[in-house]
């Protein structure tokens, strides 16, 4: 009788299940990209990704969560995009700019892209986690130097955020247009009180 390798057993199983995880999640991002979210359903997820109805469920509750799991992978991929040209950037105020133009100019250049982030952003999990504290710590930084107004750094997150994400609907809705992103800096800098005292 052969002996059984619970522990590579194991491993096999967790490898599967987040192959099968991440084949739900790219048909997710697919169906999402291109439709409201109301228009998706777990019928057309399974299908899209190849797999039964009871599989989806062994992964996600609903396709919110899945919209969750979506607008995380979008959010950890476009931070570590972005960290290393953004970590170059010695001031917290050119790091936020940085990061803030890059997210629009991929909005205009991508509407898919644009609407699953506001697809995810939508989900009951917080979208960008990562994006988030990077955006705080650059506030917080910019704070203690003084060069902000809005003190509380949860309230200066929500503003940019909130500004990203309505100028992003606006992109979706009414197309790209060449100032858009530079005006939605300069609007989100004003906001946050850059220079006032």
């Amino acid at each position: 009788m052969a002996k059984v390798d619970v522990a590579r057993r194991a491993q096999i199983g967790r490898e599967k299940r987040a192959r099968t995880r991440a084949q739900i999640v790219e048909a997710g991002a697919t169906l999402l990209g291109g439709r409201t979210h109301e228009a998706v359903t777990v019928e057309a997820v399974v299908e899209a990704a190849g797999i039964a109805k009871g599989t989806f469920y062994c992964h996600f509750k609903s396709i919110g969560d899945l919209a969750a799991a979506v607008g995380a992978g979008l959010s950890q991929s476009f931070d570590e995009l972005l960290s290393p040209a953004r970590l170059e950037r010695r001031d917290p105020i050119e790091r936020l700019s940085f990061a803030f133009m890059k997210f629009l100019e991929r909005a205009s250049a991508d509407t898919d892209w644009a609407r699953l982030v506001i697809q995810s952003s939508q989900s009951p999990i917080e979208f960008g986690l990562g994006v988030r504290a990077n955006l705080k710590a650059d506030i917080e930084e910019a704070i203690a130097q003084g060069r902000v107004s809005v003190r509380d750094v949860e309230l200066a997150a929500d503003i940019a955020i909130g500004i990203w994400l309505e100028v992003t609907r606006g992109i979706i809705a009414r197309g790209p247009r060449p100032e858009t992103t530079s005006q939605a800096l300069d609007a989100t800098l004003r906001a946050l009180g850059l220079g006032q005292r």
